[in-house]
């Protein structure tokens, strides 16, 4: 991925801007309906009924992986939960992520990666939760894919302080700070390990963004191989 100086005012891309607004409409529609606005009284159990459908379910994944069939609903699923979330409080703030690290992704790299980076680290987060926690309850909402436009955005943070030969742990200050915060939050209010999938998402997303970086991922192999 070559990457270029953007320019001092640049929209935010069409591609971070139809995912956000997917996800917001969603959310939209929900909201409207535990209200009775639309479906009056099944209105309101369409959140739920969405879960049932599409949340990513760990023991599915177990049971596709023990009995060697990979069904369409069971694959669909790595994707669709990351568009259904828990609340509309949940909904905005992995927009405001998606909306603040996909312009700046879509601004050096384009639009399109930044979706790309979105959609692999929501399938590669999810794979994980399934394999590390089985039993684990279904996985629902977009932050997975959101900490992957954070996982990106601080692979060209750290691309850069390579190239500058600056210290490149700098990079990782933000991504550090939410895991902190993730933990501590699991500590007080214990409660599903959905903090895995996040730091997964991010996990998956630098790895994303340095695949489309020519000599990326050699050289992150090289910089560890010197600890």
């Amino acid at each position: 991925m070559a990457y270029q100086e953007p320019p001092a005012v640049n929209p935010i891309p069409p591609a971070v801007l139809a995912l956000t607004a997917i996800i917001i409409g969603i959310e939209i529609v929900f909201w409207l309906a535990s209200r009775g606005v639309l479906g009056g009284a099944a209105g309101i159990g369409w959140r739920l009924a969405a879960f049932e459908d599409y949340a990513f379910i760990p023991r599915y994944l177990a049971f596709m992986i023990q009995e060697g069939s990979w069904s369409v609903d069971g694959l669909k699923r790595f994707i669709t939960y990351a568009f259904i979330n828990q609340s509309f409080l949940s909904a905005v703030f992995s927009s405001v992520f998606i909306l603040a690290f996909g312009k700046f992704i879509g601004d050096i790299a384009g639009g399109a990666r930044a979706l790309f980076i979105f959609v692999v680290s929501a399938v590669g987060a999810a794979l994980l939760y399934g394999v590390i926690f089985p039993n684990q309850p279904p996985l629902v909402g977009s932050f997975p894919g959101a900490y992957g436009l954070l996982g990106g955005y601080t692979y060209i943070l750290f691309a850069t302080l390579d190239r500058a030969d600056q210290n490149r742990l700098q990079a990782f200050r933000l991504v550090g700070m939410l895991a902190a915060l993730q933990l501590a939050f699991g500590v007080i209010f214990p409660g599903p390990p959905y903090w895995l999938a996040d730091l997964a998402g991010a996990l998956v997303g630098f790895l994303a963004a340095a695949t489309m970086n020519p000599g990326g991922i050699a050289r992150i192999v090289e910089l560890l191989r010197r600890r």
